[in-house]
């Protein structure tokens, strides 16, 4: 055999020997998903305990996820805003929360107009409840609910003309009339009458005359 054909026999050996270890070497590689590194594994996996994961840690996976187990999981209730939560919920650190609500404040007292029982006023020898001591005694009858009274008295009054004992029964209707008409008006409180005819009365003309003409209400 010449010098040139062994070392052409010697050269192919060479290559067939390096072939066959490439060939054992690639046979003897971990089978997927068992692995020794990060390049036996698919692209975008990793080599956790000798397999093949999709992630190592949490970084490894998208927002909103977690790794457990080697895979990306999402995470219970994260949001990123609050339109990712349920109805009466917020999104706080990305994490859905019962929203917090603040009462709204009472709304003020209303305001109450302070209120006394006034006098009602009557015509010349009379206990006819005329339209301004029908209004008189409405507002009277207002005010005793306002303010609660459970029990007034009324008094009626006269000027000074006439008999003593005609004045005292006069002034007995007027005190009557003002507390029917107060009770037909709604008022609950106990409504007790008396009568002290021109006893008060203090007038010397007409005009004084029309104040003595009255029925006095207060509370009892």
């Amino acid at each position: 055999m010449s010098a040139r054909t062994a070392v052409q026999g010697n050269a192919f050996f060479a290559s067939l020997a390096l072939l066959g270890g490439m060939l054992l070497a690639v046979g003897c590689g971990p089978s997927y998903p068992k692995c020794d590194t990060d390049t036996d594994c698919h692209a975008g996996e990793f080599c956790v305990n000798g397999m093949c994961q999709q992630c190592r840690g949490d970084q490894d996976c998208p927002a909103g996820q977690s790794c457990a187990s080697g895979a990306c999981q999402a995470i219970p209730g994260y949001c990123t805003t609050t339109s990712d939560c349920g109805v009466g919920e917020d999104c706080q650190e990305n994490v859905c929360v019962q929203a917090q609500t603040t009462a709204a404040p009472p709304p003020p007292a209303p305001v109450v107009a302070e209120c006394v029982l006034a006098p009602v006023y009557f015509e010349f020898d009379s206990s006819t409840l005329e339209t301004g001591a029908r209004d008189g005694l409405a507002e009277n009858a207002a005010c005793i609910k306002t303010k609660g009274y459970s029990s007034v008295h009324v008094t009626g009054l006269t000027d000074p003309r006439g008999t003593e004992e005609y004045n005292l029964a006069l002034g007995d209707r007027r005190a009557s009339s003002a507390k029917k008409y107060l009770k037909s008006l709604g008022v609950e409180a106990e409504i007790s009458h008396s009568s002290m005819g021109e006893e008060l009365a203090s007038g010397a003309d007409e005009a004084g005359w029309s104040q003595d003409r009255r029925v006095d209400i207060r509370e009892r």
